[in-house]
């Protein structure tokens, strides 16, 4: 990091700015690290089975992930109001005490009996649920945003199976306990999403090439935010609501997938390296997308994306039996249409929101 640091500064000195391609892989690069350690905080527990353990009449698995997600959700609806009116000098307190939050809630679930530690998780969730709006607010207002806005949206694909792993490696070659598993990942995660986010404090300010060719992002109050939302009433409520039925299907897949397979089949590393090769098939096809600024055509071939994994996803749960995938190739088909449909949505609401503002 020095390096770059070194690199940005030789280049300001001789040309006046940094090179797009190298701010690209700088903050892209960072971001995409960032959110990784975010899920690091937040999902190693889905690598967790449980087995055998019933809480308030349900299985615990089921209880455990119910409540975590209840308070991403709603710590979503607080970053409404949170993220709105958040200024460029809080957000590294913002990730730092989130981050902090975050561990305290894991300990707090290593060391409470059950069934009580789970609450543990609501606090876990509640406090990483608007870190995604802090961090791409440091990528916003560029003429790059788009290509890093594609940087950092995969890694929710490639995060997800490299927690998974993680925890699985942890369980399973040092054999900590499935409570103190989560503990002890995010305390390796807390001070580097830290560090990454002082990292990200260190991006250059938009460059006046920038701020002509974007919308300023500006804090909205209470007023503001009501009158805006009344402006795109129907708009809003529908992408809410099919933003949190493509969280909830996403997050099963995520949190059960380890009870629908026998993990004793496969390495702990597998997750890790089959999400990193939809990863990357994803990186490439946003990234050509990104080269368009057609919004239309854009949102079109989004639409048709979404709509073909979404039905793949469907064609292979309702054939499963008749069509005999190997397990990889089920697990890398389940990773990638779910995410393409996932992460697309993710491009078109930003996409929509910035056509329909500009």
């Amino acid at each position: 990091m020095e390096l770059l640091s070194k690199a940005s500064h030789l280049y300001k000195k001789r040309s006046g700015q940094m090179p797009d391609w190298l701010f690209v892989l700088w903050a892209g690069g960072t971001a995409l690290l960032s959110y990784s350690l975010v899920y690091a905080l937040r999902k190693p527990f889905t690598a967790a089975e449980f087995e055998g353990l019933q809480v308030w009449g349900m299985d615990y698995k089921i209880a455990v992930s119910m409540v975590q997600l209840l308070g991403y959700v709603f710590a979503k609806m607080l970053g409404i109001k949170y993220i709105s009116e958040l200024r460029p000098e809080g957000r590294l307190k913002f990730i730092i005490g989130s981050a902090a939050l975050s561990e305290v809630s894991l300990l707090a679930f290593g060391l409470l009996p059950l069934p009580y530690n789970i609450f543990a998780l609501f606090f876990n969730g509640l406090s990483l649920g608007c870190m995604w709006g802090v961090i791409f607010s440091f990528l916003e207002g560029r003429r790059t945003t788009d290509i890093l806005a594609s940087i950092m949206g995969v890694s929710m694909a490639l995060s997800s199976g490299q927690a998974k792993s993680m925890g699985l490696y942890v369980l399973n070659e040092l054999q900590v306990s499935e409570f103190w598993m989560l503990a002890l990942i995010g305390a390796i995660a807390f001070p580097l999403l830290s560090f990454t986010g002082w990292m990200m404090t260190k991006f250059p300010r938009p460059t006046a090439e920038d701020i002509a060719s974007r919308t300023e992002r500006v804090t909205l109050n209470a007023s503001q935010r009501w009158n805006l939302f009344y402006k795109f009433m129907p708009l809003l409520i529908m992408l809410f609501a099919a933003n949190l039925l493509l969280t909830v299907q996403r997050d099963i897949k995520e949190d059960f997938i380890v009870c629908i397979i026998d993990v004793s089949k496969v390495s702990s590393w597998a997750f890790a390296y089959i999400d990193t090769i939809a990863t990357f098939v994803l990186l490439c096809i946003f990234a050509l997308l990104a080269t368009t600024y057609d919004h239309l055509k854009v949102l079109c071939i989004l639409l048709i994306l979404s709509t073909a994994g979404m039905g793949s996803l469907a064609f292979i749960g309702n054939n499963f039996s008749q069509i005999g995938l190997p397990l990889e190739i089920w697990l890398f088909l389940q990773s990638f249409c779910l995410d393409i449909a996932y992460l697309s949505f993710q491009t078109i609401f930003s996409s929509v929101l910035s056509h329909v503002l500009r």
